[in-house]
């Protein structure tokens, strides 16, 4: 889609060929952290978290303004954003506190405070990026995983009408971000103002039809959608592959999902299982929340479709999650001679 993006463009290899040398890296970190025993990011997450605390906050006091946010660290050509790390590092923070404490998973302190404690502070720091569709991202990937985990729901409960309510009230304060919200609302009477991308979005959608335009012939590309290479991806690909290319992305959106929480429920150990359950609900949900926004179901939200949108940072962190579930399905030895002699019905209570 990068290529096809580019056809017509005056640098048309650019956007493809960054995506290539991303993939090559994105591979490279699926390879590496499936030769790593899941066991071993129990030891490795004290490092992880304070190493994504810090570049998190040096990306808000150093990084550069982009758009109106601080949200990246750059060193010479690299750039990247460490709220890609807090994804991984907030997943295995509340699988680490509940796999440690699963029996006693409806208890407040063990089985909520401290993995919410650790999740709400990555979130904070996300958030004062500011960044709210990861902050959403983030807390809502782990708030599941937490009731997964035996967390009690009234707990959960408080917590999401806190967090909604805090979000909230920073958005109202928000000209720009409360102006998305009603443009979402009324996306016709804005127009030509904030519901520029969005109204464009459903515009491609539509001429997309069941069979598309073909590869290269999107309209919409040509300035009419100024994030088509990363969040609005999916609306030339609907231009151009039509519903059927569309719903095919669909279909393997969903037999990912399908495929991670059937490695999630094969695991014996409920710290793997827990990862894998975490990672398979991020990226799916993510993946959920770019299409609401692409097709006029969410408010605007900036999150890009996970292997699909152009953007380093992303796709090579999926790629090291990847490597995780790859991982975790092939078990690790060391864990599995642990549960053998544990029955089933004891090893996750």
């Amino acid at each position: 889609m990068l290529f096809s993006i580019g056809i017509g463009q005056s640098r048309p290899l650019h956007y493809p060929i960054r995506q290539l040398i991303f993939a090559m890296f994105a591979v490279c970190a699926a390879l590496f952290t499936s030769r790593i025993p899941t066991s071993w990011w129990r030891y490795l997450l004290p490092f992880m978290y304070a190493a994504a605390a810090f570049l998190l906050i040096g990306a808000r006091l150093v990084g550069p303004e982009i758009n109106g946010a601080n949200r990246w660290l750059v060193f010479g050509p690299i750039s990247f954003q460490p709220s890609e790390i807090g994804k991984l590092v907030a997943i295995l923070w509340v699988a680490r506190w509940l796999s440690t404490y699963r029996r006693r998973a409806n208890e407040f302190l063990r089985g909520f405070l401290l993995p919410v404690g650790g999740l709400g502070f990555i979130c904070v720091l996300v958030l004062w990026g500011p960044d709210f569709g990861t902050t959403v991202l983030i807390g809502g990937a782990g708030l599941l995983l937490m009731y997964i985990g035996g967390t009690r729901p009234v707990y959960l409960l408080g917590t999401m009408v806190s967090g909604a309510t805090v979000i909230g009230g920073l958005i109202w304060h928000d000209e720009e971000r409360l102006s998305r919200i009603t443009s979402f609302l009324n996306p016709e009477k804005h127009a030509s103002g904030d519901s520029y991308q969005l109204m464009n979005s459903l515009y491609a959608f539509m001429e997309g039809d069941l069979t598309g335009l073909g590869i290269g012939q999107s309209l919409q590309k040509n300035a009419y959608l100024p994030e088509a290479h990363t969040d609005f991806i999916l609306a030339i690909l609907a231009e151009e592959l039509g519903a059927l290319g569309t719903l095919s992305v669909m279909a393997l959106f969903v037999a990912f999902f399908l495929g991670g929480m059937t490695i999630a429920w094969r695991s014996r150990d409920p710290f793997a299982r827990l990862v894998a359950f975490g990672i398979t609900l991020l990226i799916s949900l993510q993946a959920a929340i770019n299409v609401g926004v692409v097709t006029g179901s969410m408010p605007t939200k900036g999150l890009p479709l996970p292997f699909i949108s152009h953007g380093g940072s992303n796709l090579v962190i999926m790629g090291a999650m990847i490597g995780i579930l790859i991982r975790v399905a092939y078990g690790d030895p060391e864990e599995d001679r642990r549960t053998q002699s544990v029955p089933d019905s004891k090893q996750w209570i």
